[in-house]
Parts: C-alpha cells; structure tokens; sequence
C-alpha cells in the first residue's frame, strides 16, 4: 500500500526531547517517508523520540528532534527521489541537515517495484491490485538499483551539507507488509511472499551497504518486523487500519533496532 506524504514540516508535537539547541545540545534530522512521521498512530511515542531519549541517557546531553519526513495527508507517495530532490532544492532543508549532529533516513516502501507509482513491472493496473506474477526477479533487480542510484546521492547530499563533521548516520530498513495484509486486496496472497519477499531482501542489502559506504550502519527493522527468516508477517507491529504503517509496537521495534547500532561516532 503507497504510504500517502504531504510538504514537509518540522516536526511541532512538543515531546520532551524537542528542546532549543545550545552548546549542551545534539540535532537529531529524520528524513523520509510517512513511517517516520506516525501520523497514522497520534498516540503513539514515535521511534525517533525514542532514540533520541536514548541518546540523552547516553550521551548526558539535550537532543533536539526535527522530523523533516512528509506526512501521511497528501495522495502523492513519497519515492527516495522525493527526498532526495527536498534536500537538495529546500534550503531550510539543506540548513537542518547541515546542523545536524545525527540524520535517520527512513525510506523505501514506496520505492519496492510493486508499490512504486510509476509501476515498473507492469502490475499494478488496478492498483492496489496486483498480479504477483510479473513481479519478476529481473524487474525488482532494476529497480533496487534505481533506488540505489538515489540513496546513493542522498546520502551524498548529506555528505557534503556536514562538510566531513561527525555524524551519526542510520538508515532504518524497509519491511514486508504484505505478508498477512488483509486491507489491501491480493496482498495477503501466497502468490505474493516469494516476490514480496525477494524485493524486500534486495532493497535492505542496498540500504546497508549504502549506509557502510557513506560512513553510517543500517537498523535492521525488517528482520524484528519480519523474523530471522524475513518471511513471518509483519502485521503485529502495524496499524490494522491500514496494514502498513507503524504501530506502537512498531515504532518500539524500529527504536530498539535504531539504539542497537550505537551512538558511533558521537558515543564510541
């Protein structure tokens, strides 16, 4: 299911880990998709606040949480494209990122072959429909490396606004929320796992080596969401309204998968 996105906007929920920044403070920047913005779970104490207390237990200092990913009131799906294109283009933006200590990027959903907008495997004419069976090997593989190609100059982007300070990087990884989805139709569909599951494999191995590459570590969200085997269903941890973003014990798992990575190199 595309997970709906809006213009961005500094997060404004007054939790107590949003506080002023000083020279006793650290600027955590989320970017991404409508995961990170839990506006479809307004009660739920959301994943980066979570770490971000982590890190003020951690590290003995104020952590300031500006969540810069769109929020889920907008039809148009948000692609890594997206955020890639909102760095680059929208200075206040640009300037957050710059003056950021540590920079979470959660996104991807939208961009797994099946669910991207453009539809590159031709599958999805009555989406959210789809006809698994042309969610072929060949298709998936060329679309995780369009994915790539933009992660890539993403976290590129954010390369260059830090100018070589440290910064502790994560890339949360995407999941499988097909397995056992019973709002979207044939999602819950055996004929559904072995590509679902392949496209989700592909795109989390791009996302972790692309993090290892630009100085940072990936959470592993997907293997707590999905198991070790990465072929469970990932419902329990997602909102039953809409089978595909976090609930609070969603939110909890992306957290813990967040803090396990360390505060490096911020706390080594």
């Amino acid at each position: 299911m595309l997970l709906a996105v809006a213009s961005c906007s500094d997060d404004s929920s007054g939790s107590p880990s949003e506080t002023p920044t000083s020279q006793d403070s650290l600027r955590l920047v989320v970017l991404g998709d409508s995961i990170a913005r839990a506006d479809t779970c307004p009660d739920c104490t959301r994943y980066p606040e979570e770490l971000a207390a982590a890190m003020e237990v951690e590290l003995e200092v104020a952590v300031e949480v500006v969540n810069l990913a769109w929020a889920a009131t907008n039809p148009t799906a948000a692609e890594v494209a997206d955020i890639l294109d909102l760095v680059r283009t929208d200075t206040s933006v640009s300037e957050s990122v710059a003056a950021a200590d540590a920079v979470v990027v959660t996104v991807g959903q939208n961009d797994l072959a099946y669910n991207r907008l453009d539809d590159p495997c031709g599958v999805g004419a009555e989406y959210p429909r789809i006809e698994w069976e042309g969610v072929s090997h060949s298709c998936v593989d060329a679309a995780t490396a369009e994915y790539r190609r933009d992660l890539d100059a993403l976290l590129g982007e954010i390369e260059r606004l830090r100018a070589g300070k440290p910064t502790m990087l994560r890339i949360t990884t995407v999941y499988n929320s097909a397995i056992g989805d019973l709002v979207d139709p044939t999602w819950n569909s055996a004929d559904a796992i072995e590509p679902t599951t392949y496209a989700v494999e592909q795109m989390v191995a791009a996302q972790c080596k692309a993090a290892r590459e630009h100085g940072g570590s990936c959470a592993d969200a997907f293997h707590i969401l999905n198991g070790k085997s990465g072929a469970e269903s990932a419902q329990p941890f997602l909102n039953p309204d809409d089978a595909t973003h976090l609930a609070q014990r969603g939110q909890d798992a992306f957290a813990e998968a967040l803090i396990a990575e360390g505060l490096a190199p911020l706390h080594q």
